[in-house]
């Protein structure tokens, strides 16, 4: 996985937690660390381009009491016009005391980059196949252990005096969503201490909920069409960027771009 780290920095709050999520992922993956002091946008994608960077890393955009917005259209510009994996800091990342996230700065000589828990949201796409597999090897490399997210629907309960119909025969989505997660997660090597949890609900309020439990680091994939990319302020992957009180990576996958085959 070694490759090229590059953060979009700016002197300011937002450019400091880039800076900070970008040391450590740096170090986690073994990978050199590049900077780009230019405005976010085109400027930021040629860049990544120049440099070859396979990850950008973004501060948040706004502060408030709800969270943070995704950085969205340098997001999607990236993700399209490079593209490579963008990892998005939350608001005072830099800043975090002892107590509040288990992610220390790097300091010394040390290998230990703070990171405990990788969650990776898998759901046996080419997208998800792909972010399951980085979060395997960053988790590898980390001794971190790795928590792989299904989410699955609620079905809608029957309404009182509605037909009954005899059961299907085929298995439910949840059986379908269950045993792929499992056969996945089976395939795992075992050093990552793999954990398949399944979910039910929504998906963005789903993994945000997942990701307040002690999750070092989201790893979640999306599907990208065209040179600026997918509108992911209403995508999952966005939607969970802009929620989730860990950093994110999104792994990008080109719709009809060919799947690799199965080792």
């Amino acid at each position: 996985m070694p490759g090229r780290v590059l953060v979009g920095y700016l002197d300011s709050e937002r450019g400091r937690d880039a800076l900070a999520l970008g040391r450590i992922l740096a170090k986690a993956r073994g990978a050199e660390l590049a900077i780009a002091t230019v405005p976010e946008g085109e400027a930021l994608v040629t860049a990544a381009r120049d440099q070859e960077a396979d990850v950008v890393v973004l501060g948040s955009t706004h502060r408030g009491p709800l969270g943070r917005i995704v950085p969205g259209t340098t997001m999607e510009h990236v993700l399209g016009g490079a593209p490579c994996s963008v990892a998005v800091a939350p608001p005072g990342f830099a800043d975090r005391a002892d107590g509040e996230s288990v992610w220390q700065p790097l300091v010394g000589d040390t290998d230990d980059v703070g990171m405990r828990v990788v969650g990776v949201g898998f759901d046996n796409t080419p997208a998800a196949r792909g972010a399951l597999a980085f979060a395997t090897d960053l988790a590898e490399r980390n001794g971190a252990a790795l928590r792989v997210y299904t989410v699955v629907r609620k079905v809608a309960p029957i309404a009182p005096g509605a037909p009954m119909t005899p059961a299907p025969a085929a298995p439910s989505e949840l059986e379908i969503r269950r045993e792929e997660l499992h056969e996945a997660v089976a395939r795992l090597p075992h050093q990552v201490r793999a954990q398949p949890v399944l979910l039910r609900g929504f998906a963005v309020p789903e993994l945000v909920k997942a990701a307040t439990l002690g999750v070092d680091l989201l790893v979640v994939g999306t599907q990208v069409r065209g040179h600026v990319g997918r509108l992911l302020h209403k995508s999952v992957a966005g939607e969970v960027a802009r929620e989730a009180p860990c950093p994110v990576l999104i792994c990008p996958t080109r719709v009809g771009s060919p799947v690799p085959a199965a080792s």
